[in-house]
């Protein structure tokens, strides 16, 4: 079944091969390898990469029907669509049927029509990834965004449609 008659029946989509290899290795072993003190950065390159990386910003926007997205950055955000990168090799998706994921697989779904955890799978399966339509005119939102954005200490580099992505430039 092709990804978008997948979503519209069921309210989930797997697209295949989302995300390189290296991607998905390079951010797993980062994640794996930070010490327990340290508090996860939401800013760091290897999850911007991902964010940046074309076939899911265009899976994103196919699923949310605009090109005009902001990356999900904190729980105070709108995310009615989530998603997540498969980190390991032949992990079951918890849906209506199981469906299997391989590393670099992106699997999107609809949060009210689906009761799928993620982050109840194992340990390192998925990294969780979600965009929704930008609103640039939320001024609230939109300083939070960049407040968040200055005040990590390892920002990345961001293409023009990464800082599209994270609001500070508009569409």
């Amino acid at each position: 079944m092709r990804e978008m008659e997948c979503w519209e029946q069921h309210g989930f989509a797997l697209f295949p091969r989302a995300v390189t290899h290296f991607y998905a290795l390079r951010y797993l072993l980062w994640v794996k390898e930070l010490p327990v003190d340290q508090p996860y950065d939401i800013h760091h390159q290897y999850l911007w990469d991902i964010r940046m990386y074309e076939p899911v910003y265009q899976a994103f926007s196919e699923i949310l029907g605009t090109t005009e997205l902001w990356a999900h950055l904190c729980p105070g955000e709108p995310a009615p669509v989530k998603g997540g990168i498969c980190l390991q090799q032949s992990v079951q998706v918890p849906v209506n049927h199981w469906s299997i994921a391989n590393i670099g697989d992106l699997f999107i779904y609809n949060a009210k029509a689906c009761s799928v955890d993620l982050d109840g799978l194992p340990d390192y399966s998925w990294l969780p990834i979600s965009y929704f339509p930008a609103v640039p005119d939320n001024r609230s939102m939109l300083k939070e965004r960049l407040r968040s954005w200055t005040a990590s200490r390892n920002q990345a580099y961001l293409s023009t449609r990464g800082n599209k992505l994270l609001g500070s430039e508009r569409w």
